[in-house]
């Protein structure tokens, strides 16, 4: 019987898992980093030697850069400690479970990071995360979002084995909570460019975001794109962020406009075409039929599916290219029947009923497609 591992960092993951392991027939343990066996010494060396320690300890410093918080030697010296030792604990977990499979959520959680690295050759990994389209559950075998295995190659998605209808129904968007109530919505342009703002301190801006590093970064480029091709640019700020941005509403004019308070399907479905990093508002967009152009690194990032850009100029010669963009409709449809049929796992976690946990056991053990 294959043995899994359950990394939990938070009390829902942990609920969650055990329902698994409870309500399913997987065998495993769920397993909080607190609860790690001490370490045995004697594996320093060994477990020193197989750590990308720069890489790890950079991203960690990042990430504080990103939230405002110090990074400085005595931060990096106490990082390189408390990582060491966690490397050793979770040597110390390994040899003690000899598990099968790891499963992690989301994975790009330093323990998570030590973890994989320390996997023994033919270790197995899932990664979980909310699902990509609306009511489901990611269950991947590499990683999330950008690592996730969805096929790259348009011609996968052209040469698709399986009918696909052509007139499917509009989908409906679950709108995000915002952290605080917002301002009321705005009269929209006639015309315009949506860029919705996602949250610099999410792994998808700092690690998947080569050239544009936060959204003042992003409404710059919103500026020179309205400066020099004419048109309108609305943002909409991320309802969960944090941030906030009171000098970037004062730059804002009659063809740059901030709309905090409309719905993102609103301004999907009213928008010429969408420009995103790469965030789930991209994915939206193409649910929604809508031309996209990402600047980041992003799963969707398939010729014929998406335009990309990896500079300011790209974006303005796009821009003015529209609405002359080599889109297929055709891998559109059958991209996102394959991420609904095949990829994606029915139903949230959050409310998941014996059915969802059963589907995701049969993607976990091989069986048949859920």
């Amino acid at each position: 019987m294959t043995t899994m591992l359950f990394i939990s960092l938070a009390k829902h993951q942990g609920l969650y898992f055990n329902r698994l392991l409870n309500e399913t027939e997987l065998q495993g343990k769920v397993v909080p980093p607190p609860q790690m066996p001490w370490p045995r010494l004697l594996q320093t060396s060994r477990v020193l030697s197989r750590i990308d320690w720069p890489s790890l300890i950079e991203e960690k410093c990042e990430e504080r850069r990103v939230k405002k918080k110090n990074d400085g030697r005595l931060y990096r010296l106490l990082l390189r400690l408390e990582l060491i030792w966690m490397a050793l604990r979770a040597q110390a977990l390994l040899d003690r479970e000899r598990p099968d499979v790891l499963v992690f959520w989301n994975g790009s959680h330093r323990y998570c990071r030590l973890l994989k690295a320390l996997a023994p050759p033919g270790c197995k990994t899932f990664f979980f995360e909310n699902g990509l389209l609306p009511d489901t559950t990611t269950v991947d075998p590499q990683g999330v979002n950008y690592l996730n295995a969805v096929p790259r190659d348009a011609g996968f998605y052209l040469n698709y084995p399986y009918p696909v209808p052509e007139n499917q129904a509009v989908p409906v968007l679950i709108p995000r909570q915002p952290r605080t109530s917002g301002p009321a919505p705005i009269v929209l342009p006639e015309q315009f460019v949506f860029i919705p703002f996602q949250d610099d301190r999410d792994s998808q801006v700092r690690l998947f975001s080569p050239w544009i590093k936060n959204m003042r970064e992003m409404f710059a480029l919103g500026e020179r794109l309205a400066k020099e091709t004419g048109l309108t640019v609305v943002f909409k700020e991320h309802p969960s962020s944090r941030e906030t941005y009171p000098e970037l509403h004062e730059r804002t004019h009659e063809r740059l406009l901030f709309a905090n308070g409309n719905a993102t399907q609103q301004l999907i479905e009213s928008s010429q075409f969408v420009v995103t990093l790469n965030s789930t508002v991209g994915l939206e967009s193409l649910l929604l039929g809508k031309p996209v152009l990402t600047l980041g690194q992003a799963f969707f990032n398939i010729e014929g599916l998406v335009m990309h850009a990896d500079n300011a100029e790209q974006v303005v010669e796009l821009a003015r290219a529209f609405p002359q963009w080599p889109l297929d409709e055709r891998l559109r449809r059958n991209f996102l029947h394959y991420l609904s049929e095949h990829y994606c796992i029915k139903g949230g976690w959050k409310n998941a009923d014996k059915a969802q946990l059963q589907r995701v056991a049969n993607r976990m053990l091989g069986k048949a497609e859920c």
